[in-house]
């Protein structure tokens, strides 16, 4: 009989391993991305409503409350909109929320804390497992790829036993025959042993750097002849792995690790080969066996061995292990689940800080109110240490349970002070400082500092903020306090009914404060709602404005207002201008303009309830502009001239069927300052300038504002975009801006976009084509585009014809780093094309580009590379292009047909096998052929990719010929719509006619035509009031080019045959030859 009860319970003991080998996690996931599970995306479909969504795991569903929002599926995200709440299932305080959201679109809570990346993890509170869900709640505009759930099972890998080997007892290796090591496990709490033939063991040596002690195998038979070395566990009931880390003084020897368990007739080696890195390298080693002994061995029986680290890992029960469950501290209660960590020995620990206002723990006050979610409280212990402030307490908790025990210590202390620094205007200068104990309120503001604030006339102390940046939340005497603490002071202009000012108001952005201005004032209901909507208002709340005179209003409406107009009147009550305050697309700007002369406080009513974006005011009884029809021409250099003047086009551009309106920009930089995202919304646009290289639209964003949504120089939303003749550059501090520095001139959500002779300098995600179904058309000729990482990068198709691309160093005064040029998104059916280009290399090395995300196509043809050895080509991890994509898409179709050096030479080969892989390479394609024959190489045409849309055509250029001057009056032919005249060189006048009277008997004069897009061509010769004809005049340089023999865009003169083209600054172009030997 008690044979039988052993036999018995032996059989239960190997079941109830067997289960635990067997217990694992549950991870249940809702990926929009990937449609998974498959119809996610179009399943989930919930506005006004709530309802259920199926994840990946049949019985675990994710509630949608989109009572107030809005969750809908798209292509490969789900959108996700402020209000809109989300109960993700969770059974323990172990399991573990991951939500994925769109790059920079973050804008929600999890479990009542904001995001602050893409991807964020939330482990569930005991709270939360109390109402069986966390909640994720969209507090803007948002777009979700995943979200995912691991519920964790109570059956947990543990390490059972680790050692560094620095608290054993040393062993000579020489004399160790059958020497046992006694030891014992955590956890599964099992005594077991170590028995050591010919392996020692030293716990202070420190022969191998970063780690003093070891396990060493003799030499056999020179140190050791007894028996074959080896240290040799006794059996342990579960072990799942082993991780290790092993070092040698030589090469061709390491370890060797065998297993024996249930099932293996003899040892079975895990792990047999010699060391890769003789400075030390680490192991992990699968063992999944129950009653099973480990056996350590040198794997050159004649070398030493050395293992510095050793951890051995099996599954524990966890629900049978004693827990503590609660307690209270000064009357108030936690959670232990909430606040202890388990560490490496097995003991839980916690730390809790109070206020200097409470009163310690100790065993004159000790923790009450003490339960146990397993097992019973078996002991309690304090040890106070330190004075005054630097006080604390170690509380020491036992708990017991099935003859195990656990232990619990909890340090109690006081919290820290904290310092306040406050600086001046310059944000560099300190000029007073504050404690404030941690978690605790400011309280109040030290005035002293506020006095030394420098604040110039026509300036307004408005109070503390933590940035210098423009509507940054301030901080108020409320303001909780939780570690040292920068206050910057905000110092901003006195608001009047000014007659050139213009006024900015971001509504969406939280910190703004209507009490800071003064040319803004609400009446009524209306408060900030959100990042995505702004400001929220009622039926009859109004907004006080202070304006100078003539000016107008631009706002940006919200979608989700409720139909209504919004009205503006002027002081005298009289009606100026209304419109419908829900608007047909959301974030559209429209202008009220303000024809009144009256000076004072006009008003906004709103006629319905209403969300709005944003708001300016903008005073203009002098002209911002030039206007002739619909051609716009800007103040030369003047940033807040091009602001208006775009302003007031979009708005008249709304429509999608709008007639074509010209904004023309004279040579001169205009620069944004910090001003990310300056819009292009009204539809048939041309952005005109004079010269592509000294007419500059510049802005710099600040570091923190860094990423590839966020940063744009200009965010094109229209359709028909056209640009000639400009550069615009991101000025971002890239070289300090850390380990990502994304930084976009012009992110283009629009389509039919064309880009003659335009420049763009930045240095990652320079050029971003980002059309919101991946289908968008864009053209660009004859222009110039620099940057590091990814800068052309997104979907659509996209045609680059004659483009130069200068890849930029990615170290700042050195040829430094690896670029990558294009980064397709695509999901149309071309994808990116680059016809005719030239490369400059300034970086170390680069690639053609690496697949981003969608199904990537990305095409090279007919391809000067100034630097050829310079491409990367391992055919490992290059292949002109980078083989492994950024993530799971892999390159759909890459391709190329000839690399040519700076002189014409070919050095692409006829063919090239590529296999391409996903980011980690676990995923690949099959091998094909990257090179494109003759053939192949001409279906890429302009007809082909674009269809009825005819780029090449409308960028072509006009001229005006036969120029005259004659008793003053200049002359020209042609039937362009605008001319433009250059007085020496520099801009005069633009002018419908084909004549201009000119008075000056001393200047020269050209004519540039414009053609149907608005884009001036080559000047005529220049003619001169001195001598009624025909001559060439010296003019400024704006653009030199240099072209080989066969046209090929070269960087420097090399040698052979090189035509110079030099465009000057009135358009005119002069043509030399010179030939380098």
């Amino acid at each position: 009989m008690k044979r039988n009860l052993l036999r018995f319970g032996l059989l239960s003991l190997l079941l109830v391993f067997a289960c635990i080998a067997k217990a694992q996690d549950v991870t249940a996931i809702w990926d929009f991305q990937k449609n998974l599970p498959e119809g996610i995306n179009t399943a989930t479909n919930f506005q006004g409503t709530t309802g259920e969504v199926n994840s990946t795991v049949e019985g675990i569903t994710m509630h949608v409350d989109a009572t107030t929002g809005k969750l809908k599926g798209r292509t490969s995200d789900a959108q996700f909109n402020t209000g809109t709440k989300l109960q993700i299932p969770v059974k323990s305080a172990k399991d573990v929320v991951t939500v994925t959201s769109y790059p920079n679109y973050h804008n929600y809570t999890i479990g009542g804390v904001a995001a602050t990346a893409d991807a964020t993890d939330h482990k569930a509170t005991s709270a939360e497992v109390a109402q069986g869900y966390v909640e994720v709640i969209a507090t803007g505009g948002c777009y979700l790829y995943q979200v995912k759930v691991v519920h964790v099972s109570s059956i947990q890998e543990k390490a059972l036993y680790s050692t560094d080997f620095t608290e054993w007892t040393a062993y000579d290796r020489k004399k160790t025959t059958n020497e046992e090591v006694k030891l014992k496990t955590l956890y599964s709490k099992e005594n077991f042993t170590i028995t050591l033939n010919g392996v020692g063991v030293s716990p202070t040596d420190g022969k191998f750097a970063g780690h003093t002690g070891f396990m060493q195998t003799a030499k056999y038979t020179g140190e050791y002849s007894t028996a074959e070395p080896s240290a040799v566990t006794s059996v342990l009931a579960n072990i799942t792995k082993i991780t290790l880390h092993q070092a040698a003084t030589g090469s061709k020897r390491g370890i060797k690790v065998s297993v024996k368990g249930d099932g293996d007739t003899d040892w079975v080696a895990i792990h047999n080969q010699s060391i890769v890195t003789t400075k030390g390298e680490d192991l992990s080693l699968d063992v999944n066996r129950t009653n099973c002994q480990i056996k350590f061995e040198s794997f050159a029986l004649a070398q030493n061995a050395y293992v510095t680290d050793l951890a051995i890992y099996g599954k524990v029960d966890m629900s049978k292990t004693p827990m503590l469950g609660s307690f209270s501290l000064n009357g108030e209660k936690y959670q232990a689940v909430d606040i202890f960590n388990e560490d490496a020995t097995g003991k839980q620990l916690a730390t809790i800080l109070i206020s200097k206002k409470a009163t310690l723990i100790s065993e004159n006050n000790p923790l009450t109110d003490f339960t146990a979610d397993n097992g019973t409280i078996k002991s309690t212990t304090y040890t106070t240490t330190g004075e005054g402030n630097d006080q604390k307490t170690v509380v020491t908790i036992v708990v017991e349970a099935n003859g195990d025990e656990a232990t619990y210590e909890l340090t109690v202390a006081f919290k820290p002070n904290f310092t306040l620094t406050y600086y001046n205007i310059d944000g560099t200068t300190a000029i007073g400082t504050q404690e404030v104990e941690q978690d605790a309120q400011i309280g109040s503001f030290e005035k002293e500092a506020e006095e030394k604030v420098t604040v110039a006339d026509g300036k307004k102390f408005r109070g503390w903020a933590p940035s210098q940046k423009q509507d940054e939340k301030k901080y108020t005497t409320s303001s909780v306090i939780t570690s040292d603490t920068k206050l910057y002071p905000v110092v901003t202009d006195i608001e009047t009914a000014n007659t050139t000012a213009r006024y900015d108001y971001n509504l969406q952005k939280e910190g703004f404060c209507a009490d800071d201005h003064e040319a803004f004032n609400v009446e009524g209901n209306g408060k900030w709602h959100d990042t995505t909507h702004g400001w929220t208002f009622s039926a009859g709340d109004k907004i006080k404005i202070l304006m100078g005179g003539k000016g107008y209003i631009k706002l940006n409406l919200c979608q989700y207002s409720t139909p209504g107009n919004l009205t503006l009147t002027d002081p005298k009550g009289t009606e100026i201008a209304s419109v419908d305050a829900k608007a047909s697309k959301d974030g559209i700007s429209t202008i009220l303009e303000n024809t009144s002369t009256e000076s004072g406080e006009y008003t906004l009513t709103f006629a319905a309830g209403a969300y709005l974006h944003s708001l300016s005011i903008v005073n203009m009884t002098e002209p911002a502009y030039a206007q002739d029809g619909n051609w716009y021409t800007v103040k030369a250099g003047d940033a807040n001239s091009f602001l208006t003047t775009l302003e007031i086009v979009n708005a008249a551009n709304a429509a999608t069927d709008a007639a074509r309106s010209y904004i023309f920009l004279p040579n001169g930089t205009y620069d944004l300052g910090d001003k990310c995202l300056t819009q292009i919304s009204g539809n048939n646009i041309s952005i005109i300038g004079e010269s592509m290289d000294n007419t500059i639209i510049v802005n710099k964003p600040a570091i923190e504002n860094e990423g590839i949504g966020t940063t744009a120089t200009l965010l094109n939303l229209s359709n028909n975009l056209y640009l000639q003749d400009l550069t615009l550059k991101d000025a971002l501090d890239y070289y300090n801006s850390g380990s990502a520095g994304r930084a976009v001139c012009l992110q283009d959500r629009g389509t039919q976009t064309i880009c003659k002779n335009v420049k763009m300098l930045s240095y990652q995600d320079t050029y971003y084509s980002n059309e919101p179904n991946g289908k968008g058309q864009f053209y660009f000729e004859d222009s110039e585009i620099h940057g590091t990482v990814d800068y052309i990068c997104g979907g659509g198709d996209v045609y680059f014809n004659r483009v130069l691309f200068v890849n930029e160093s990615r170290k700042e005064g050195e040829k430094n780093g690896e670029d990558v040029i294009a980064a397709p998104n695509s999901k149309s059916d071309w994808g990116y094309i680059f016809k005719d280009c030239t490369i400059e290399n300034k970086a170390k090395a680069f690639s053609l580009g690496r697949s981003w995300n969608n199904i990537t196509r990305l095409t090279w043809l007919n391809t000067t590379i100034n630097q050829k050895d310079e491409i990367l080509n391992d055919d490992k991890k290059y292949a002109y292009f980078t083989i492994n994509a950024m993530g799971d898409a892999m390159a759909d179709k890459f391709r190329l047909d000839v690399l040519k050096d700076a002189e014409g030479n070919v050095f692409s080969p006829t063919e090239k096998k590529v296999i391409f892989k996903n980011s980690g390479a676990t995923q690949q394609k099959a091998e094909e052929n990257i090179i494109l024959t003759a053939e192949e190489a001409a279906t890429y045409t302009l007809d082909a990719v674009f269809g009825d849309w005819k780029p090449e055509a409308k960028a072509a250029q006009a001229t005006a010929t036969a120029t005259t001057l004659k008793d003053g009056k200049l002359s020209w032919t042609g039937d362009a719509k605008m001319y433009l005249v250059a007085k020496d060189g520099k801009f005069y006048t633009l002018t419908t006619e084909n004549s201009l009277n000119v008075n000056d008997d001393k200047a020269s004069f050209t004519v540039r035509a414009a053609n149907d897009m608005g884009g001036f061509g080559a000047a005529t010769e220049s003619v001169s009031t001195g001598i009624n004809s025909i001559m060439t005049t010296e003019t400024a340089v704006a653009k030199t080019a240099i072209f080989a023999a066969d046209g090929t865009q070269l960087s420097t003169l090399q040698k052979g045959i090189n035509i110079v083209v030099k465009t000057m600054t009135d358009g005119s172009k002069k043509t030399n030859k010179v030939i380098v030997r």
